[in-house]
């Protein structure tokens, strides 16, 4: 048992480790060798750690010497499964030619870039703001009206009709409209982003995800008006407010993390991709049935799926959890928002890389 416990700490960085040498084909030398061992061994240990931990396991009092042969073997497992997807990420990675020193490089052109070019993304978002209500009648009230009107249309079908149970159901609506309002309109509009700045992207010189982010200001301005209206229903409906209401901030942080990273990835394709908006629109009129923006996701769809579907889809959770925090004083679930913003994160990285690569053959394509 002795033997087997120390396996289980070993087997995935050295399956990790082989696939990689393989995938690469190239004599890495004894040095480069153990180095490559070490970095797998603390990176998927790291990660089964993690999933055990939000498993329920207490990993502080945990003693792999005495645990259980089941949960041996679902370590193995877990952390074997991670050594073989990995390595071949990775590679592929590599393959690219993307090395370590082109992830500094293209990470520090990122912020530089960013707060180079902040000043021209805020002033690109209040023009944009200040356009869209010139010529309209009522103004900024349209930013409150379109919600309302879906939230009254929603209160009445799902509450009336379908007698959803939901306590404070119209504001439990109408968060989740609006907080899937900012995801929809972000992705949807960064698959034509590029072609629709033509004008700004074959004249100047300008990171292309800047004009994501400075349309993701104009849509977080219009989801904090819409918050403004939600915090009048909390005092309407005498809904209780706790200190857990101050959560709702680091949830609004990673759905716009989310929302970026995702609208980056697909700005790209959009350039090459004409159908993609097309696809775009039909995945997310799916997704958002699977969101739970009219019903609680976890209670509506039979366990175990309900569970595993709001915390496998990221928007799912965010929504659950600011009607967690807002409605209901629930513990904010830290461990899954953090693996969350972790999440975004790379998704961000990746399309920041993705956007550097291949950002000079847009001008050719448009």
């Amino acid at each position: 048992m002795f033997f087997i416990s120390i396996a289980m700490f070993f087997i995935a960085p050295l399956t990790a480790w082989k696939i990689h040498s393989r995938k690469r084909g190239v004599d890495t030398g004894d040095k480069r060798n153990i180095k490559l061992i070490a970095v797998y061994f603390f990176l998927l240990n790291a990660i089964t750690f993690a999933v055990s931990s939000y498993r329920g396991i207490d990993m502080r009092r945990w003693n792999p010497f005495t645990t259980t042969v089941s949960f041996r073997i679902k370590y193995i497992a877990l952390s074997t499964l991670l050594g073989m997807l990995i390595p071949w990420v990775l590679c592929g990675f590599l393959n690219k030619g993307i090395t370590m020193a082109e992830i500094k490089r293209h990470s520090a052109r990122f912020f530089s870039d960013m707060k180079k070019y902040f000043p021209y993304a805020v002033r690109a978002a209040k023009a944009d703001l200040k356009a869209e209500v010139t010529n309209s009648f009522l103004d900024w009230m349209w930013w409150l009206i379109e919600p309302f009107c879906m939230m009254l249309i929603y209160t009445v079908m799902f509450g009336v009709v379908f007698d959803a149970a939901e306590e404070h159901f119209p504001v439990f609506i109408f968060i989740g409209i609006t907080m899937w309002n900012f995801f929809t309109r972000g992705v949807s509009g960064s698959v034509e982003m590029v072609r629709a700045n033509r004008s700004i992207v074959t004249r100047v010189y300008l990171p292309k995800y800047i004009l994501l982010f400075s349309k993701l200001m104009v849509n977080g301005f219009k989801m904090l008006v819409s918050f403004a209206v939600i915090a009048a229903m909390l005092v309407i409906f005498r809904v209780r407010i706790t200190v857990s209401i101050l959560c709702m901030v680091p949830v609004l942080l990673v759905l716009f993390l989310i929302t970026f990273g995702v609208g980056s990835i697909l700005m790209h394709y959009g350039v090459y991709v004409n159908d993609l908006s097309y696809i775009t629109g039909i995945l997310l009129t799916m997704m958002m049935y699977l969101t739970g923006t009219f019903y609680a996701v976890a209670k509506r769809i039979p366990a175990p799926f309900g569970a595993v579907l709001e915390k496998a889809n990221p928007v799912a959770f965010l929504i659950a959890e600011m009607r967690n925090v807002v409605l209901y004083g629930q513990v904010l679930d830290w461990k899954l928002l953090f693996v969350w913003c972790a999440a975004s994160v790379i998704l961000i990285w990746v399309g920041m890389f993705t956007i550097y690569r291949n950002e000079n053959s847009y001008v050719k394509v448009i």
